[in-house]
């Protein structure tokens, strides 16, 4: 047994004054593009250590694989069409706009679903967040005591530090939740790819920071914690010679279409989400439109997919009648891209379908006086986190939600 883990069990077995008469504190962790497939590839220590104290399991992204849905389902405990992020670029029709990362700040017409720090608040536990998409929203309950917005300047060591800082204050100001978010095994996979040695780098830097947070934990802080360590998505690389530009999607009559905003297209690298103007598009017209895009699709098969509204695979969650939900989706097939103006494309990528894309799967580890150590469960899907939390902080269950307890409830101490 490793010496962290002894560090660790003694840690997490350690009673305290505060841990016999209260929950203990909550803290969330995502790593963004941390797949799960690294854990053996990698073989990054702190994690692994942290593992063998607690429970793991893959952890299912929903549709589509990308940061914001993801995060968002993570926090809030529904699918992307219920909490309304439903890509990280779509189109909104009332609003008639596109999404923009962090937009729910200046108009929470985007957010549709209760962040799970509001639900903390509005039961009297304090709560702060250190980055975690759309966590300055309004309109959806209450915001975090804490909150450090995103920016591209603070490291991973200042979030680490912070949090510590926070468990360090005195009881009655103290968060019992905390939740913060890293971004560089997701920036770096993205540039340098899923082989390169400048990720073997970034992991074991995030590797090395976390094991120095739990050993600060253990050295620093008296009362009983209970972390939760995730990531969103896995990552797979880029075939480059898989590239789609918009010119082999689109002939030049729906191009033309698309210049005069009769057609509104929101582009990632994954996906184009498509929404006809109902008021200048018909029935007619939409479906000749689609019966081109299926010609074309059937040229180019190996590349992308079409499918209509309505239509869509079960499993994406996407079949219902909302305003945001688009009417038709260009899919890219894993490892081909779309590219636009002539781009670059990224040495790897996300966003694709996660079934049957083991390479998409993302990590779950939890550890603490309510985890069991060394258990193991089946691959669970992000939506449960949030009912697991409710559990672990002694709430009830929220009975307006996707995720449900009795998918995690294998890992837990407490009935």
């Amino acid at each position: 047994m490793s010496r962290l883990v002894i560090v660790l069990l003694a840690f997490i077995l350690s009673g305290s004054v505060y841990g016999k008469t209260a929950k203990p504190t909550l803290i969330l962790l995502s790593i963004d593009g941390f797949a799960y497939d690294y854990l053996a590839k990698y073989k990054p220590k702190n994690i692994l250590a942290f593992a063998e104290s607690g429970a793991s399991a893959k952890l299912l992204p929903v549709y589509p694989s990308k940061t914001f849905p993801n995060h968002l389902s993570i926090i809030t405990g529904v699918y992307p069409q219920k909490h309304g992020i439903i890509h990280n670029k779509f189109y909104h029709p009332f609003l008639d706009e596109q999404y923009r990362l962090g937009a729910g700040k200046n108009d929470s017409t985007w957010l549709t679903a209760k962040p799970f720090w509001s639900f903390v608040e509005e039961n009297n536990i304090i709560s702060a967040v250190y980055f975690w998409p759309e966590s300055e929203v309004k309109g959806q309950g209450s915001q975090p005591t804490y909150n450090i917005p995103y920016n591209k300047t603070d490291t991973a060591e200042t979030k680490f530090n912070q949090i510590i800082s926070w468990l360090k204050l005195p009881e009655a100001q103290a968060p019992k939740f905390i939740a913060g978010y890293f971004s560089s095994i997701d920036e770096v996979g993205h540039e340098f790819g899923i082989n390169s040695t400048e990720l073997v780098q970034a992991i074991a830097n995030i590797d090395d920071l976390f094991g120095n947070f739990i050993k600060r934990l253990q050295q620093e802080i008296p009362q009983s914690v209970n972390i939760i360590l995730l990531s969103d998505h896995g990552m797979m690389q880029v075939d480059k010679n898989k590239s789609i530009d918009l010119s082999t999607v689109f002939n030049e009559q729906v191009t033309a279409l698309i210049a005069k905003k009769s057609l509104i297209v929101a582009k990632s690298t994954t996906q184009l989400f498509v929404y006809f103007d109902q008021e200048k598009i018909k029935k007619p017209e939409q479906n000749i439109i689609l019966q081109s895009l299926i010609a074309r699709q059937k040229l180019n098969a190996n590349l992308y997919s079409v499918y209509q509204k309505n239509n869509y695979p079960s499993h994406w969650q996407f079949n219902n009648t909302l305003a945001i939900t688009p009417d038709f989706i260009v899919e890219a097939a894993p490892t081909a891209s779309f590219i636009y103006n002539n781009g670059s494309v990224s040495s790897a990528t996300h966003g694709y379908d996660a079934l049957n894309q083991p390479e998409l799967a993302a990590i779950f580890i939890a550890s603490g006086p309510d985890l069991i150590k060394g258990r193991a469960v089946n691959p669970v899907e992000n939506i449960h986190i949030v009912p697991l939390m409710t559990k672990l902080l002694g709430l009830k269950q929220l009975d307006k939600i996707d995720g449900k307890i009795s998918e995690l409830a294998p890992i837990l101490q407490i009935n």
